[in-house]
């Protein structure tokens, strides 16, 4: 029975890492309409905005790792560490993009994602180059550098398949530059009294693929893929015909080994509160998301949301769901030179004129 119970746990392991290796690799997001330059570089400096994001995803909560429950270390075992408890993905980010001229911006992307006994570190360099169009539109291109950095903790990982030789045993790690390009087009539709910021966006990611090798037999650990994303999303104002009410639908399709869409509906009331639904194909999760974005003064442009992602495949028998919490803001800043003040010099003050 416990060889049953610890052969399901490796399994499952190996499907979380195999989906990574030939799936979905890099993380994604609920929230993927408010940190749009963490999947495409062309977003740096977008709006003439200085912006910070900051996220937290933990996903599915509760799936561990239970091999320490049917093969327990005995006392004075110190060659064989723990297993780590919980093994669905952890995912934090962080990015800051601000506006160089009108025609460009730049940006920083970090991101520290874990799974399992895998972690993926990233530290993203954006730029920008932006071409304002008619009635406000603009299209932009943008460049991204990744420097990945993937780990894998065999020391922990090793106990529970000790016979495999290309298991290193120690926590190793390899660091590669990656590359990656993407359009972003805005238009403000200012003519229009129902519709506003439109935005759509193109962005191929991981351009290259460099092969991440560990252990003593240098074994390929990890090979990233192409990942596409198409992305857009627009605000329908006076909503089910009150003013008070604007809808916020968007999309991301993405590919990267399997096809996926994201569906997001967010209403929001009076510019403060909003909530809605979101759907991931694929049967992976539908999620309830909830925000605020009323403050003032100097907090205006905050905006707080939370998700809770219900998961629609059999993890939801061992999982009670992803929950993800992000901070976003944006404001403009204009500098404004000091007024000339003419100055007469004290010497210079009785002098006659010519």
């Amino acid at each position: 029975m416990k060889i049953k119970l610890l052969n399901a746990t490796l399994t499952g392991l190996v499907i979380i890492s195999a989906y990574t290796a030939k799936a979905q690799q890099d993380p994604y997001t609920t929230h993927y309409a408010f940190n749009r330059m963490l999947y495409n570089p062309a977003v740096a400096g977008a709006g003439d905005k200085f912006c910070f994001t900051a996220l937290s995803h933990h996903q599915y909560l509760g799936y561990e790792d239970r091999t320490p429950e049917f093969w327990p270390q005995t006392p004075g075992d110190n060659a064989r560490p723990l297993a780590v408890r919980s093994v669905g993905p952890k995912t934090q980010m962080f990015s800051a993009s601000a506006p160089i001229t009108k025609y460009g911006g730049l940006g920083i992307g970090f991101i520290n994602d874990r799974l399992a006994y895998e972690t993926s570190t990233h530290i993203k360099i954006d730029a920008a180059g932006r071409l304002p169009l008619s009635n406000g539109a603009t299209i932009a291109v943008g460049l991204e550098v990744n420097f990945l950095r993937k780990g894998l903790d065999g020391a922990l990982l090793k106990p529970l398949v000790s016979n495999d030789p290309s298991i290193p045993n120690r926590n190793v790690g390899e660091s590669h530059p990656i590359f990656g390009t993407g359009l972003y087009y805005t238009d403000p539709m200012a003519n229009s009294t129902k519709y506003k910021n439109l935005w759509v966006g193109f962005s191929i990611l991981n351009l290259n693929s460099p092969s991440y090798t560990f252990g003593p037999q240098a074994t390929s650990f990890s090979v990233p893929v192409k990942h596409y994303y198409l992305m857009g999303g627009i605000t329908i104002q006076d909503f089910l015909g009150n003013p008070d009410l604007q809808f916020h639908p968007s999309f991301m399709f993405k590919r990267a080994g399997v096809n996926q869409i994201d569906l997001t509906g967010l209403v929001e009331y009076q510019k403060k509160l909003w909530g809605g639904l979101a759907y991931r194909s694929t049967a992976d999760a539908i999620s309830v998301m909830l925000g605020y974005s009323g403050f003032k003064k100097t907090f205006e442009g905050l905006r707080i949301g939370y998700s809770y992602d219900l998961t629609l495949t059999r993890i939801l028998s061992v999982s009670s769901g992803t929950h993800e919490i992000q901070l976003n803001y944006c404001f403009a800043f204009k500098y404004t030179p000091p007024e000339k003040v003419p100055l007469v010099t004290p010497p210079f003050m009785h002098r006659d004129s010519d």
